[in-house]
């Protein structure tokens, strides 16, 4: 009898020792609350942080997409000055003898093959047309006010302080590239 009260009392305490131990592992209610705390304050912080990255990002991106559109569209009709009979744009050959509306249209397909609008928008990020103010993102390649020009506006978005459209190259001015 002594031993079979003995093994019963070891088995309750290990018993015990097993349940302080797993007590011992645990975390209580308030180290939980503080941990759930500081997320919210990091995710508090890091969210407003986050989309003023997101925003100053799609600026860029439509600012880097004006300049590559400019830039792209003088080294293309420099070459056709130099006495070419017509331009590569991606497998399309544009004949250097097209009017600008032509040349407009032309390079608004190349564009909207490569370019995506910075901010997500169902409407590409070219366009040959455009009557109104310009949905942020959006670069307008047009046939310039006047003979043998191209003209390229872009729409960068809203200024992150006024909330005010900025349009490149600056103002109510356009780039233009003259034929």
């Amino acid at each position: 009898m002594k031993n079979v009260i003995m093994g019963t009392k070891n088995k309750e305490n290990t018993m015990m020792n097993i349940i302080l131990e797993t007590k011992k592992k645990a975390f209580t209610l308030i180290e939980l609350l503080i941990v759930v705390a500081i997320i919210g304050i990091l995710a508090g912080v890091g969210v407003p942080m986050y989309n003023g990255y997101m925003a100053s990002a799609r600026v860029e991106s439509a600012t880097t997409n004006h300049s590559t559109i400019r830039g792209f569209m003088a080294s293309t009709i420099t070459n056709c000055a130099t006495g070419r009979t017509n331009a590569q744009l991606g497998g399309t050959a544009v004949l250097c003898t097209s009017t600008p509306a032509q040349w407009a249209a032309a390079f608004t397909v190349y564009f909207n093959n490569l370019n995506d609008n910075p901010y997500g928008t169902a409407q590409s990020a070219i366009t040959s047309t455009s009557t109104g103010p310009l949905d942020p993102g959006l670069s307008v390649i047009s046939s310039g006010a006047g003979p043998n020009r191209l003209t390229v506006i872009t729409n960068t978005g809203p200024n992150p302080e006024t909330g005010v459209d900025v349009y490149l190259p600056g103002g109510t001015a356009v780039d233009t590239i003259f034929m």
